[in-house]
């Protein structure tokens, strides 16, 4: 909501490596909610698989 409220179009997600669970589920959320354009992984110079990207609609 925050990120809307400031009309950003790119966030990232942090949710570190662990085991992939915390990963995993911010995937299910991002894949239902009808605000983002799509989300992938984070490249290396951005946080690796320790992050994901978000596109807001």
């Amino acid at each position: 909501d925050g990120a809307a409220v400031a009309d950003l179009r790119e966030l990232r997600v942090i949710h570190g490596l662990g085991t992939g669970a915390l990963r995993k589920r911010v995937s299910e959320v991002l894949a239902r909610d009808a605000r983002v354009e799509d989300f992938r992984a984070g490249r290396p110079g951005e946080g690796g698989h320790g992050v994901t990207v978000v596109r807001i609609r």
